[in-house]
């Protein structure tokens, strides 16, 4: 804020100060100026405010064979297939092909901000995905302006053609293929951008900071470029606007380049700033422990190929095509045909509790004051409402917080689970696999405690279970408390109602099914198939509270 905007604006904060019926001093008014300057350049540096090229004028020729990437038709799956490209793509020269491929990212940015590219549900096929396959498949340094053009694109883009679709991390990856140590000062430049979003960022350090494993030699070059950044941003970072979490994710990087000459820089970052430790757990001792021998490289093995992302995000969509549509017309229409031989006598007359979890006593991790926390947790979409209370310290471990969850509904342990963070962030909390998942930037849940995601009063996070059947769990933070002295600092079911849905019955959408052919069709075949399924008569009502608190305490020290 400059000295002229702050005398406009301090007679307004007084006047507005004055309406609080209390004595206003000077100090109040110039202490009010600066939080509003943080909160405007807080603002300025989360929101998309880079100024838009014209793409249009940045399309270039595009050979035949490529323009059916240039369709704008609302459905991209009669695209020829991704092989079918590269094979044709094979026979064009560098330079023709290189120039199709940005002139595609340029034709779609501008469809994008014209309006002309509106999805829901994510972008399963779509000409983008190819193009940033073509570039890597083809080692098109020359696109690598392009794909830095994708990157700066605001928050709505991102989430629809990666985020949503189980693609996140291909331009990155894309960017570790093809990029070179001659390509440094150009995403250098592009990390001292104002406006781009912090993860993205730390998105292209970490494709810079894996070039080493590609190509050995490069290391002293990615180190010095590692030691300039974290110069700049060291300087550049005000701890209560910039954001510590960028200069984290940088320290990781040198970390994983064994950047022996930052470890001082680094030292007095941890000293000057109070830094997230989300990506370093252990703080500055993990750094001065590690920074000698920790894995070169920091993308994940999936993360290292574009190609392999996307065909890893088709497979995921095939094993889930089958639950994805259960409300459509053929659901419907209920079997008129009525089984009047339907003989539940075999069964019994409602389920049993089944939670079960593979882990032991509940964790904790440190906190500064432990707090009592109260949390409600609602399946998602789920009637009628499946819910449950726990009351937990806030201590607690996301790992083990999932546990209590899984034994609160009732779950069997049978598939995978994770909490899911800010952006593109996600926290395994499973413990027979924990660094399984579906999203790219996983976290190992055991290392984080709940207070790590939930601080106040209405704070919300999701957690998933069964990543075929996706069952969503909304976890809401309903009251933060104090304990009494002497009272018991442990995990407790206070709350709950409805049946959680059987493992394996296909979702949220297959369940829903079921229960309204309980209501309408109760003597209908197919559900007399999932009572035998099942061997009892389902009651979507019933709430064994007493068994799931057991259940639930039981796993306290």
């Amino acid at each position: 804020m400059t000295k002229e905007e702050r005398d406009l604006l301090m007679p307004v904060v007084r006047e507005i100060m004055g309406k609080s019926n209390r004595d206003i001093t000077d100090d109040d008014v110039l202490k009010a100026l600066k939080h509003l300057d943080m909160v405007a350049n807080a603002s300025a540096m989360s929101e998309y405010f880079y100024e838009l090229p014209d793409y249009g004028q940045m399309v270039g020729e595009v050979p035949d064979i490529l323009r059916p990437l240039l369709d704008t038709g609302e459905d991209h799956d009669g695209l020829p297939s991704v092989d079918d490209f590269m094979t044709s793509c094979s026979q064009l020269d560098r330079s023709t092909l290189a120039t199709a491929v940005d002139s595609i990212i340029y034709f779609w940015l501008d469809q994008w901000h014209k309006g002309n590219e509106e999805y829901g549900d994510g972008v399963w096929m779509h000409p983008i995905h190819v193009a940033i396959m073509l570039a890597e498949r083809f080692t098109l340094r020359e696109c690598l302006p392009a794909l830095l053009e994708m990157e700066r694109q605001d928050r709505g883009f991102a989430e629809v053609f990666f985020d949503e679709c189980d693609m996140v991390g291909m331009v990155p990856a894309c960017i570790y293929c093809i990029a070179t140590v001659d390509d440094l000062p150009l995403l250098a430049d592009f990390m001292r951008e104002r406006g781009i979003h912090s993860f993205v960022k730390a998105e292209v350090a970490a494709a810079v900071s894996t070039l080493p494993r590609r190509a050995p030699k490069t290391l002293p070059m990615v180190q010095q470029w590692l030691c300039d950044l974290l110069a700049v941003f060291a300087d550049d970072i005000d701890p209560a606007v910039g954001d510590v979490m960028l200069l984290e994710a940088i320290i990781h990087c040198c970390i994983h380049t064994r950047c022996e000459a930052a470890k001082a820089m680094i030292i007095r970052m941890y000293s000057k700033y109070k830094l997230p430790n989300i990506l370093i757990p252990g703080g500055v001792n993990e750094v001065r422990k590690n920074i000698k021998k920790a894995d070169i490289g920091v993308l994940k093995e999936e993360l290292e190929c574009a190609e392999t992302i996307w065909q890893n995000a088709q497979t995921s969509w095939d094993d889930e095509d089958d639950y994805e549509d259960y409300d459509d017309d053929g659901y419907d229409d209920y079997d008129d045909e009525e089984d009047d031989d339907f003989d539940d006598e075999g069964l019994a007359p409602r389920q049993e509790y089944c939670g079960s979890t593979y882990g032991g006593a509940y964790r904790y991790m440190p906190v500064q004051k432990l707090k009592k926390y109260t949390l409600r947790i609602e399946l998602k979409n789920s009637n009628p409402l499946v819910w449950r209370e726990l009351e937990v310290p806030s201590s607690l471990c996301l790992s083990s917080l999932a546990t209590a969850i899984l034994l609160a509904m009732g779950w069997d342990e049978d598939h995978l689970h994770q909490f899911k963070g800010k952006g593109r962030d996600c926290y395994s909390t499973s413990v027979n696999d924990p660094g399984d998942s579906f999203f790219s930037q996983t976290k190992d849940g055991s290392r984080y405690g709940i207070s790590h995601l939930l601080q106040k009063k209405g704070d919300s996070t999701m957690f998933e279970y069964d990543f075929g059947d996706s069952w969503y769990h909304t976890v809401k933070l309903k009251e933060v408390g104090e304990y009494a002295d002497g009272e018991a600092k442990s995990v407790k079911l206070t709350g709950g109602a409805n049946a959680c849905p059987p493992d394996d019955c296909g979702g949220i959408h297959r369940y829903s099914y079921l229960v309204e052919l309980m209501q309408n069709k109760p003597r209908s075949r197919e559900l007399s198939e999932f009572y035998d399924w099942m061997g009892c008569k389902w009651d979507p009502e019933y709430f064994p509270m007493k068994e799931a608190a057991k259940a639930v305490d039981r796993r306290n020290k």
